[in-house]
């Protein structure tokens, strides 16, 4: 009796679990974590999703209702000034996918991105798709920061080779923790596109080549 007594005494004293009521009136437990904390789950979710989008280029924009996605917009694409002044474009999804990389990081990003993304993109003679093969769990390197290795084939399509050309596309991608921005003051265009693509509260500040004896 008494052990029980001391146990209901614990949960008596615990703090009852957090709710957040969505938009749509449904009400979520959320758990209190650390500023500079992220789960596992939301940073490997944060990682596809953010790689998918700059890596998938179809030559059309990016459907938001049910009319665009049976009839797709051609893509005109972003200019993008080259680091050798040379200029060329990236698709508007790798764009508005690029506000999730750190201010840093992001020009040169886009720089690379401008001279590998084919002019024939945005004529609709050719698709690039990014073809994820093992995304592995996030390993922590310092407080708020974390590097994930990546494993997985860019499938290049054109009128000519249906069959298409596959080329390895393997990376570690560097993340770190960063202040969420605030919704209530997101409305549209430019603004929720950013707000999209930093919800999560991560960056990513770096990509670079996977090493062979990592694969």
């Amino acid at each position: 009796m008494l052990l029980l007594y001391g146990s209901y005494s614990k949960l008596s004293r615990k703090a009852p679990p957090s709710l957040v009521q969505l938009e749509t009136g449904k009400s979520i437990k959320v758990a209190s974590i650390g500023s500079l904390e992220r789960t596992p789950q939301v940073i490997l979710h944060f990682v596809s999703d953010t790689m998918t989008l700059m890596m998938n280029w179809s030559g059309t924009l990016p459907s938001t209702t049910v009319e665009e996605a049976a009839k797709p917009k051609p893509d005109p694409g972003i200019d993008i000034r080259s680091s050798s002044n040379g200029s060329g474009k990236v698709t508007s999804s790798a764009w508005q996918a690029s506000h999730a990389l750190s201010e840093d990081f992001r020009k040169e990003f886009l720089q690379i991105l401008a001279e590998i993304t084919p002019p024939a993109v945005f004529k609709g003679t050719t698709q690039v798709v990014l073809v994820p093969l093992s995304i592995q769990p996030p390993i922590k390197i310092a407080e708020g920061k974390w590097k994930v290795k990546m494993v997985a084939n860019l499938s290049i399509f054109d009128q000519g080779n249906k069959l298409g050309e596959v080329i390895p596309f393997n990376k570690e991608i560097f993340v770190q923790a960063v202040e969420a921005p605030d919704m209530s003051t997101t409305n549209d265009g430019l603004a929720a596109a950013i707000y999209q693509m930093r919800a999560s509260g991560l960056e990513i500040y770096a990509i670079r080549d996977l090493p062979q004896e990592n694969l």
